[in-house]
């Protein structure tokens, strides 16, 4: 019985290793094509509006994508968070400062979590029609981001992430690992 124990455990263990050790790659790896929309998924925004430095690096990556004319609309979305700012209407706000126009900005203040930005996304292209997207989050939410999509039937060309590292990222990896397989059985 300890044998099998610990043949289990070893075997949870080089799993858990080799999911996270994919993670990293594939968050780390960077969008070099081109995508009709980055697709910004929220995070902490303040009560004054303000992004929070995790927040801040993705919208900025988002932002270099479309600097560089790799996209050409920005989908910013998120919930409301513990300060009641909506998470939409602060990165809207940031990417209107850094002189992104109003019209290269769609704002989703009900994507409470990856899979409802994920189908809020796809109902507001429903009118838009483009035809591919890359996902822009942390490092380590980006394989799970692009699953949801391809999952609900949309082509994710691929992921952006932040360039803001944390030590909170090391919880935010662990995270994933049932957070992906979750959503791979419920959604």
């Amino acid at each position: 019985m300890l044998r099998s124990l610990r043949l289990f455990a070893l075997f949870f263990l080089a799993w858990f290793f080799l999911h996270c050790l994919w993670v990293v790659k594939d968050g780390m790896h960077g969008f070099t094509g081109q995508a009709d929309v980055a697709i910004v998924l929220g995070s902490t925004v303040f009560s004054d509006g303000s992004l929070s430095p995790w927040m801040k690096g993705r919208v900025d990556a988002a932002l270099q994508l479309y600097r560089n004319h790799q996209v050409k609309k920005i989908f910013v979305s998120g919930g409301i968070g513990t300060s009641d700012y909506p998470e939409g209407d602060g990165m809207h706000h940031y990417l209107l400062e850094q002189g992104v126009p109003d019209s290269a900005i769609v704002v989703d203040n009900y994507g409470n979590n990856s899979y409802l930005t994920a189908k809020n996304f796809l109902s507001w292209n429903q009118t838009a029609q483009y035809q591919s997207a890359v996902v822009v989050t942390s490092f380590y939410h980006v394989t799970r981001c692009k699953y949801i999509m391809r999952k609900l039937g949309f082509p994710a060309e691929g992921g952006a992430s932040s360039e803001y590292r944390a030590v909170k990222d090391w919880w935010g990896l662990t995270r994933e690992f049932p957070a992906f397989y979750k959503y791979m059985l419920v959604y």
